[in-house]
């Protein structure tokens, strides 16, 4: 097993990562880039930036979107009101 998906708060995740800078900052030994803790305070970044990009909706999907939103409706409607504007 690789991965392991956990729901963690995000405040929890927030405040960890403050505490995280702070120790940094003042130089512990705790928060140096490579510590485990560092580690996995990045990777779960990594991860809530890759769902965020994920999720975001660009103009590509709107155009994969926009013939069943649109044009599908109009064209029925045309259809069927077409008898009685001739």
């Amino acid at each position: 097993m690789k991965t392991v998906d956990v729901t963690i708060k995000k405040k929890t995740i927030q405040s960890a990562w403050n505490e995280l800078k702070l120790l940094n900052v003042i130089g512990a030994a705790y928060a140096q880039k490579r510590s485990p803790m560092s580690e996995l305070l990045h990777e779960i970044k990594r991860d809530i930036m890759k769902q965020k990009k994920q999720e975001k909706l660009g103009w590509k999907d709107f155009f994969e979107f926009w013939p069943l939103s649109i044009v599908v409706p109009l064209m029925l409607l045309a259809i069927i009101l077409g008898p009685f504007f001739q």
